[in-house]
């Protein structure tokens, strides 16, 4: 007799949720209760947002270059693409960090450190010239993560910043490029305006910072 073949089960896929606790626990910066997490990331993001469309964050290889759900494939992104992509990542990067996002700082964190050489240029602008001095504070400790010896005077130009969130992560940034012979070399530029600031800052956190630094490139 003839019997029809059993259609294959359909397997139910899950997502891992193994980095949410560990991630969230990295920014309880404020104290404020955290929005929709990939609210600014994630294909519905709402017009006018600044968020990506397109992306999935936390996907190996997500940034400027590659696209969620590619159904051909696609030329190498033009120099004006990838900068406005790269736009778009730092604006979403900016609204997280005003509306106090802690997921989504949290996930463009590891976006940052997965593919620096697309981001480190903006991240520079960002922590110069941002009005906003949490966003500029943020920026130079994301710059600091990547503990580059052509960043030091980036770093030693920002201990002058009025605000004292900046100064604390740039002296933290410089104590950072301990990490590597060719970081300890470039950071003897800023010994002497890191021994300054060890002194006569009037913020102790800073005062703080520039000590842990001194201690750490000696």
């Amino acid at each position: 007799m003839f019997r029809p073949a059993k259609k294959p089960r359909r397997k139910a896929t899950r997502l891992a949720l193994a980095m949410g606790g560990a991630a969230v626990l990295i920014l309880v910066l404020w104290g404020a209760r955290t929005t929709r997490v990939g609210r600014h990331l994630t294909g519905d993001a709402p017009e006018g947002s600044g968020g990506v469309r397109g992306f999935a964050v936390g996907q190996p290889g997500f940034g400027p270059a590659t696209r969620v759900a590619a159904t051909s494939p696609r030329p190498p992104p033009t120099p004006e693409e990838v900068a406005k992509e790269v736009a778009a990542v730092l604006s979403s990067w900016r609204n997280a960090i005003l509306e106090k996002d802690a997921d989504t700082v949290v996930r463009l964190d590891l976006t940052f450190l997965e593919e620096p050489e697309h981001y480190a240029a903006a991240l520079v602008d960002s922590a110069r010239t941002d009005s906003n001095e949490r966003v500029r504070a943020f920026s130079t400790r994301e710059l600091g993560k990547f503990a580059r010896a052509d960043l030091a005077d980036l770093f030693g130009q920002l201990l002058a910043d009025p605000s004292p969130y900046v100064r604390q992560n740039a002296a933290w940034a410089l104590g950072e490029l301990a990490r590597a012979p060719e970081g300890r070399v470039a950071a003897e530029s800023a010994l002497a305006v890191l021994r300054r600031v060890n002194k006569r800052d009037p913020a102790g956190d800073v005062r703080s910072a520039a000590r842990g630094a001194l201690d750490r490139l000696h």
